[in-house]
């Protein structure tokens, strides 16, 4: 397929004109507006019509052969009433055969569906609209779909109109009729919130569904009957961060007249009287029921016990050592499943199995992440809050609910409540319990679905941390910041302001850090005022961390020429050479990144003499900001951001950020930070630097998918970080943060005009180790320090037409194993000297697409499956010309 169209108006107005050229009868414009619906069916006339339903799949990409099915017969409509507006009819489907599209049909037969017969329905029209209709009581849902599509094309109406809504086969859709040489019903942004769906709408990690429906009704030369219905959808999945995991689904259904024969009708005058006759007459089995289609019954009880023997099998792919593989990560999705229909007592008995006792921190993620009910009763079966033998499972299990993208309200209320009541809570839990909180809480902020309940709950979370914050003292106070920054909560906006202007310096820079992750549609003229204030330290001292913070606020918001201008003559100033060299830096970064702010920066540049020569601009620090391009897909690009804030030749803030962008929108998926603060007096006795008033200390923390977990402290305090000098206890290769994460998780059911439903289930899973290790030597006045991130990157799903005679299915999966490492070599024994160097090893992209198709009367089974492989060269990036000087001379 060349090319996706993603503008739904442009979408059905190329299927309206194939309608038109396709069909060679007319109905004038002045015929469809004067004269009335019922007129197309008369009383005691039985219309004969061939009919014909097809379903057909493939992949999004590839020429490879359609699977689906296709079924054909006669339809009756014999109209028994009729009086003013109303009409009642009876449809019956006559002889149904069925052919598989895979198979020629020079070489297969079509099956008659013998055991699938349909029993004759009726329907109530009400100038043109279904207002009701009866279907037999015990008829297999896969047939009543099959009639209700059937009556929602005999639900139409023969006068121009831009816009209404209507409910049938499909749903609640929008509708237009647009009356020209021909009618055409247009139908957008069909919906029923009746089905157990969970959908993933982020821009970049979620699902699109991009659909197209067109319903063409022609009239006979004299306008009395209905000639021809054709109706014609279109329907592109795919993820929106790779456009080959998904399908293209095409459903249609015509209906063409073949003659007109005579039927008994019933004399009555009112429409109640009429519907009550034909009822007794036709049968007593008929009852009432929606046009909306309906998914066949749920096969999946038996699975409500195989949690326990699941993770038996499972056990050896989710051990420790293969966190970060491919293989974990690929076993994270057939557990979640059952976890998610299993019971708690089987739930816990696995917790309690002995067997798996190493793999409990994955059990825990697992259930995490699976979000019911039953998992949560069962972990809080197993784990208590407030033991502190139980605090590093608990964090596991916190971990996964806060990266949730479906958050469980119930679950949500029954933390706050236990953190509100338990007093006895160690710190690391409590720490990382308000964290969790405040994320779930921002998730469930963005659904669509805002009640009183959910809306009673966000702010009750929002008082609680703030109020915990107000009430705390000191370094207790950083953990509500940070929960600030997990909550995202434009109402806090003013309580983060005023922790800028009167919070020590330590608050300062978490409150602007909690702001930056707002976005910049939330950076007010005031904000972006008082980040200026900050830079340039026009108010008082300010933590260089905050400079650089509020330096990264001033370039995100898109600064004018004269804010970018006062940037650049302070980078020519001779205020402390590392900020300068931050600010330098970013601006390089976005040059190299857009090619108009590049050309902005040049014009002003050149415009100025004091500006436009080596020595204003010639850079004097070691702090660096950049963006390498990782990779570039059909749909997303993928960047590395790498920022590094030095002072005194130590790392102060450094950051390293995975990024997908898309249409000008950026996702960050994992940023690793590092930290570090009061080891100048250790390194450097530089004067041009700031001097250090806080104390030693050194930390790293990781944000994923947008969540902010507790900060890992290395050190706090001289004492702390002498005894890791002596000991070497930070020399071994250590775990700071392994999971298995669920990054994408989406489940749809899309119901196709002509009756059938399609089930769209996509997930994404990530098993993720970050490890790490410094060697620090006081004698010879150096350090080096390894950080390695590895990740199994698994992405499967299906989208499926099922039911009883026939079904078809799209099975896809993609995998990849990326790794990453930064090292760091510190050399203070003279002139301060410090080598960065970030790689990336050979990593394989692989995509599997299975293909299937059955019909099981006739033994009938199509396999195709397809699979490619992509290598991802390894590479070293360069990150400026002063660390490849400064590498050249500590390693020449």
């Amino acid at each position: 397929m060349a090319h996706i169209v993603t503008g739904m108006k442009f979408y059905s107005l190329l299927i309206t004109a194939y309608f038109t050229l396709s069909t060679g009868f007319v109905l004038s414009s002045s015929a469809a507006r004067s004269n009335s619906y019922i007129s197309n069916f008369v009383p005691g006339e039985k219309l004969v019509y061939s009919w014909k339903s097809t379903t057909v799949m493939n992949e999004n990409f590839g020429n490879t052969k359609n699977i689906g099915f296709e079924l054909e017969g006669k339809v009756w409509v014999s109209t028994l009433w009729g009086n003013g507006q109303h009409r009642i009819l009876k449809i019956e489907l006559n002889e149904p055969q069925l052919q598989a599209k895979s198979v020629s049909r020079k070489n297969e037969k079509s099956t008659s569906l013998k055991n699938y017969q349909s029993h004759p329905f009726l329907l109530l029209l009400n100038n043109g609209i279904v207002d009701k209709l009866f279907i037999v009581k015990n008829e297999e849902t896969a047939l009543k779909n099959v009639q209700k599509g059937l009556a929602s094309l005999l639900q139409f109406q023969n006068h121009a109109v831009q816009e209404d809504t209507e409910t049938d086969a499909s749903g609640r859709c929008k509708i237009s009729y647009i009356s020209d040489s021909t009618m055409n019903k247009i139908k957008t942004e069909c919906d029923y919130d009746d089905l157990d769906t969970f959908k993933h709408l982020d821009e970049i990690l979620g699902v699109n569904v991009v659909s197209s429906r067109v319903t063409k009704y022609t009239a006979s030369d004299s306008n009395n009957l209905v000639r021809s219905i054709k109706q014609l959808e279109k329907h592109t999945i795919h993820m929106q961060s790779k456009l080959e995991l998904g399908a293209l689904i095409e459903a249609s259904q015509d209906l063409t007249y073949e003659q007109t024969l005579n039927c008994d009708k019933i004399s009555s005058s009112n429409v109640d009287d009429a519907i009550s006759q034909i009822l007794a007459s036709e049968s007593p089995n008929l009852h009432e029921e929606s046009l909306v289609t309906y998914t066949e019954p749920s096969l999946k009880s038996n699975e409500k016990k195989q949690f326990n023997r699941k993770v038996a099998t499972l056990r050896g792919q989710i051990k420790t050592d293969l966190i970060g593989s491919v293989k974990s990560a690929k076993a994270l999705l057939p557990l979640l499943e059952i976890a998610r229909v299993s019971n708690s007592e089987d739930i816990s008995e696995a917790l309690s199995d002995k067997k798996n006792e190493r793999i409990l921190p994955q059990l825990y993620d697992i259930l995490g992440h699976a979000q019911t009910q039953n998992t949560h009763t069962a972990v809080m079966k197993h784990l208590h809050l407030d033991s502190e033998a139980h605090t590093d499972l608990i964090e596991k299990y916190l971990w996964a609910l806060s990266f949730s993208v479906h958050p469980n309200i119930e679950i949500l209320e029954d933390l706050l409540t236990k953190y509100s009541k338990y007093f006895e809570i160690p710190e690391k839990t409590s720490a990382t319990l308000i964290l969790t909180i405040a994320s779930l809480a921002r998730t469930l902020s963005q659904s669509k679905k805002q009640d009183y309940d959910r809306l009673k709950i966000l702010k009750k979370v929002e008082e609680t941390i703030i109020n915990d914050f107000d009430y705390a003292k000191g370094s207790k106070r950083y953990v509500f910041l940070n929960a600030l920054k997990n909550l995202q909560s434009s109402s806090t906006l003013p309580k983060l302001t005023s922790i800028l202007q009167n919070g020590t310096l330590k608050e300062e820079v978490l409150a602007w850090k909690a702001i930056k992750s707002f976005g910049k549609n939330y950076w007010t003229p005031e904000i972006l005022k008082r980040a200026e204030r900050t830079l340039f330290q026009l108010d008082k001292k300010h933590d260089v961390s905050s400079r650089t913070l509020a330096a990264d606020l001033i370039l995100g918001a898109e600064p004018s020429d004269s804010t970018l201008e006062a940037l650049l003559h302070f980078v020519a100033s001779n205020s402390t050479y590392e900020v300068r060299q931050y600010v330098f830096q970013s601006i390089k970064m976005l040059s190299d990144k857009c090619e108009r702010f590049s050309q902005r920066v040049s014009n002003i540049i050149r415009s100025n003499k004091n500006l436009n020569n080596y020595s204003a601009l010639a850079p004097k620090g070691l702090s660096t900001a950049l963006i390498r391009t990782v990779f570039d897909g059909n749909a997303v690009n993928g960047s590395l951001v790498s920022i590094q804030e030095i002072k005194s030749g130590i790392v102060k803030r450094g950051v390293v950020d995975v990024v997908l962008t898309k249409n000008q929108i950026s996702k960050d998926l994992f940023t690793l930070g590092i930290f570090a603060g009061g080891l100048s007096s250790l390194v450097s006795n530089d004067k041009d630097e700031d001097a250090d008033d806080e104390s030693a200390t050194a930390g790293m923390e990781l944000t994923v998918l947008g969540t902010q977990i507790r900060p890992f402290v290395f050190f706090d305090g001289q004492g702390e970080l002498m005894g890791h000098v002596w000991s070497g206890t930070a020399s071994e290769m250590t775990p700071a943060f392994q999971a298995l994460i669920l990054t994408q998780d989406h489940r749809e059911y899309l119901r196709l005009g002509n009756g059938f439903i399609v089930e769209i289930d996509l997930k994404g899973s990530v098993s993720f180790d970050l490890s790490g290790k410094i060697e620090v030597s006081i004698w010879n006045r150096n350090a080096q320090s390894l950080i390695k991130k590895s990740v199994g990157y698994v992405t499967k799903g299906h989208i499926r037409v099922n039911a009883p005679f026939a079904w078809s299915q799209i099975d896809f999966e993609s995998s990849i194993e990326p790794k990453l490492s930064l090292e760091i070599d510190s050399d203070f024994s003279g002139d301060v000297k410090l080598c960065m160097r970030l790689s990336q090893p050979i990593s394989s992209y692989r995509l599997k697409v299975n293909k299937s198709e059955a019909v099981p009367e006739r033994k009938h089974h199509f396999k195709l499956n397809t699979s490619r492989r992509k290598e991802i060269p390894g590479f070293t990036y360069s990150l400026n010309r002063k660390n490849n000087e400064m590498c050249s001379a500590m390693f020449s």
